[in-house]
């Protein structure tokens, strides 16, 4: 039959001998390598000059540097402004934001081929921009919406500023 008191004596006995050898040793005064991680930078050029900018300056972003630009500019001469852009600074991603609108297929997908050989990313929507932002802050089913009535779905009615309701969450 075992003994557990002889057992427990002895473990620890060989913890309080592990505990002194480790006290002897000479300290080491060496500094570890500072271990700051930079943050990816993210460039969004953005067709809108302000709705999208907004949208994406919302949100508060730690663990990334975002910067997003709103050019006017649509398609390939969006993704064409992206790249010179880039070419001024260092970014580890850019993100090219814009809408299907009335413009030809080819142009469309010009911009796409472009930007995929830049090795940037696309978002678009296929309509606009402000109709996705209504699906998301106002109970629409999807029916027909004319263009023109988006900025009064959009703009805060009391105020009838600039301000977007999303900024209001």
């Amino acid at each position: 039959m075992k003994n557990k008191t002889i057992e427990q004596a002895a473990a620890r006995k060989r913890h309080k001998e592990r505990l002194k050898a480790k006290r002897r040793k000479e300290p080491t005064l060496d500094r570890g390598f500072p271990g700051l991680i930079e943050k990816p930078s993210i460039l969004i050029v953005c067709e809108g000059e302000n709705t999208e900018p907004t949208y994406f300056d919302q949100f508060k972003v730690t663990s990334a540097t975002v910067k997003s630009v709103g050019t006017g500019y649509n398609t390939v001469s969006l993704v064409k402004r992206a790249k010179e852009i880039t070419d001024a600074g260092e970014y580890d991603q850019v993100w090219c934001v814009f809408d299907k609108d009335q413009f030809p297929d080819h142009d469309f997908n010009q911009a796409i081929k472009i930007a995929e050989s830049y090795n940037y990313g696309v978002a678009y929507s296929n309509q606009a921009f402000e109709y996705w932002l209504i699906l998301h802050l106002d109970d629409h089913q999807g029916g027909r919406m004319n263009r023109d009535s988006y900025n009064d779905k959009i703009l805060v009615p009391q105020k009838k500023s600039l301000q977007l309701q999303f900024l209001n969450w």
